[in-house]
């Protein structure tokens, strides 16, 4: 049974065969890496570290409006050192590129350097900032001010979110205010409007009403008093007139009796005193002495005492001014009817004055009772109209609540923004702080020798023996009595070897020699430089050989 596995010795076999190539492969590739890692111009890497400092205001005390993530500020702030017209800043600022600046475009530049440029976020509270060039110091030059850039484009963009959001609150607060003076004035005009029918007013209201009810009672007593004087009035003109009925059915008599009719004449029926002490008896038997009949019966009959002792007394005086003058009784009688006639008449146009007036404090007594009605009506209409006009208040009064509560909360967003604003501009706030700033490199970034030697000689080997075998998988010879067994099924009875002179034996021995002691030169001489570079004296090496070349 056939044995499965790898046979080493058939892979040495075919290094063996084919050692012609696999040897300057190797040798060439290794050529090429050394000559990389000694010519190549050197590019240098600079590299410094950012750290980002939390606010130093603790947050309970003033809260940060700038909520954008460090994420987020970092691609803006990218974005802007990335621009066309920041990386030309630089470019022209530290004379980058100097070849290439006369034969490419701005933009080609710029994309250039941007390429050259790389933003790490190691972690959340850092990042690193790194640039390649040719020239070690003007590597560390930039990136100190790409670093520089990264802190002053993180204050600003800090400041201006903060002082933004205060404005933007502002703006707020300001148009919150016009709304509130609107509400305001919508409340002062509905108060205005309703000013008697709030619901404080109600207790107002009710006060009101209960004077206005006392002073209508008051003006009812006045006019039931008033009409009761002008009764009175109307009474004693009743009497008086009777009385002058009398006195010109008296002076009717003296005339036809030609001045001589006797005495009489006192009036009858209501100026009589008894008639009318009669009549107060008669009443005191239903009610008392203060009933209003009663009195109005009781000053009657003080007037008609009066009148009665006046009558008496004038006509006394009457007799004895005629027994003096020497006139007849009854001629000094008819001469005092008249002069009594005329006083009554002049009574009675008194008495019609003062009804006229009594009427007239009566029509205005009544205007003024319909106008306290009228009041009254108005007043208890605000009463019942309270509970609808307080609803609309506080439907009024609710909206306002609510949008002065807000306005007060944005009041205090706005404090606390410019607290924000103020702690960003005096630099108190989250911002970035370069903690490893970009040092002069002492090696160069590429062709980094220690990696691209090893490298190297891992592609020489790997390219060799990847050709030997490749050559092989193409190659249809047989190289092995096994191998032709196995490909014809048959068995191999005889193998004849090369028949080959001793001339062309010491030919080919000496045609092996020659290669062998080439290539062993060539490797001792690549190992050498390999020895140079991995020392750190390539540099001084290249110097050398390119002022030989030179």
């Amino acid at each position: 049974m056939e044995a499965t596995g790898i046979d080493i010795k058939a892979y040495l076999f075919l290094l063996q065969r084919r050692w012609i190539i696999v040897v300057p492969v190797f040798l060439f590739v290794l050529a090429m890496g050394v000559a990389y890692c000694l010519f190549w111009p050197p590019i240098y890497e600079a590299s410094c570290l950012v750290v980002v400092q939390p606010q130093k205001v603790p947050g309970e005390i003033i809260k940060p409006t700038v909520t954008t993530k460090i994420e987020e500020r970092l691609q803006i702030i990218t974005q802007q050192v990335l621009s066309r017209t920041r990386l030309t800043e630089i470019i022209e600022r530290f004379d980058l590129y100097p070849k290439a600046r006369g034969k490419t475009t701005p933009d080609d530049l710029a994309e250039r350097m941007r390429k050259d440029i790389t933003i790490k976020i190691s972690r959340k509270n850092y990042f690193t900032i790194s640039f390649l060039y040719t020239d070690p110091q003007t590597v560390a030059a930039v990136t100190n001010a790409l670093a520089a850039f990264y802190v002053d484009s993180n204050l600003r963009l800090r400041e201006q979110d903060a002082v933004g959001t205060a404005r933007f609150l502002e703006r707020e607060l300001k148009r919150m205010r016009g709304q509130l003076s609107d509400w305001e004035n919508k409340i002062a005009q509905f108060k205005a409007q309703h000013l008697q029918e709030l619901p404080e007013s109600r207790a107002h209201n009710i006060k009101i009403m209960d004077q206005l009810r006392q002073e209508r009672m008051f003006m009812d007593s006045k006019r039931r008093s008033l009409r009761y004087r002008v009764q009175g009035y109307e009474r004693d003109m009743r009497q008086i007139s009777q009385f002058i009925e009398q006195m010109n059915l008296r002076r009717k008599e003296l005339a036809r009796r030609g001045g001589s009719a006797g005495g009489g004449g006192a009036a009858e029926g209501e100026t009589d005193p008894e008639a009318i002490k009669s009549k107060i008896e008669k009443l005191r038997v239903f009610y008392t002495d203060d009933h209003p009949d009663i009195q109005r019966e009781l000053r009657h009959l003080r007037k008609a005492e009066a009148l009665d002792r006046i009558k008496k007394e004038k006509a006394r005086a009457a007799a004895e001014a005629a027994k003096a003058k020497g006139i007849s009784e009854d001629h000094a009688e008819a001469m005092a009817v008249d002069k009594e006639l005329e006083k009554q008449k002049m009574s009675i146009e008194s008495i019609q004055k003062r009804i006229a007036q009594l009427n007239q404090q009566i029509d205005i007594n009544e205007r003024e009772m319909a106008d306290r009605t009228r009041q009254l009506q108005e007043v208890q209409k605000r009463i019942e109209n309270a509970p609808i006009v307080g609803e609309k208040l506080t439907e009024l009064t609710r909206g306002y609540d609510e949008l002065n509560t807000a306005h007060q909360q944005l009041h205090q967003k706005w404090l606390e923004a410019r607290m924000s604003a103020n702690m960003e501009r005096t630099q108190r706030g989250e911002q970035f702080e370069v903690v490893d700033p970009a040092q002069v490199p002492d090696s160069p970034f590429r062709p980094k020798i220690q990696r691209a030697i090893p490298m190297s000689i891992g592609v020489a080997l790997a390219l060799a023996v990847g050709i030997v075998f490749g050559l092989n998988y193409i190659d249809v010879s047989f190289t092995s009595v096994a191998q032709l067994e196995r490909l014809s099924s048959l068995p191999v009875l005889v193998v004849v070897p090369p028949l080959t002179t001793f001339a062309e034996k010491a030919k080919a021995r000496t045609r092996n020699l020659i290669l062998g002691l080439i290539f062993g030169l060539a490797f001792f001489f690549l190992m050498g430089l390999v020895g140079i570079l991995i020392t750190g004296r390539g540099t001084a090496l290249k110097r050398m050989i390119m002022g030989l070349v030179t």
